[in-house]
């Protein structure tokens, strides 16, 4: 798996669609900054099906992007294909006030 981040966009007909590939640290800090101006449609999806590890500061920078998308785009997010430890962490952290997993 690579480590360093990145952000893919995608296609789809009713939301936007981004997937993150990598570990999301300090280093993934000006691809987060930069996402909320790329949101178009009300409603986002994250895929987190390629991402590795996520530290506390990928946390802090994810919870950044979400408040920015939620506030300034009034966009909703839903989060989809994230590991056990992911949802547990995102549980623990506040993550899943701002955005939802996808069901």
């Amino acid at each position: 798996m690579q480590t360093a981040f990145s952000i893919m966009p995608g296609r789809a007909d009713d939301h936007d669609y981004f997937a993150f590939h990598g570990n999301i640290d300090a280093l993934a800090e000006g691809q987060l900054k930069e996402l909320p101006g790329k949101i178009r449609r009300p409603l986002v999806k994250f895929d987190f099906s390629r991402t590795g590890r996520i530290n506390s500061m990928g946390i802090a920078l994810l919870l950044r992007c979400l408040k920015t998308i939620r506030e300034e785009k009034k966009a909703e997010v839903r989060l989809l294909e994230l590991s056990p430890m992911n949802t547990m962490l995102f549980k623990m952290t506040g993550v899943f006030l701002l955005a939802q997993p996808e069901k």
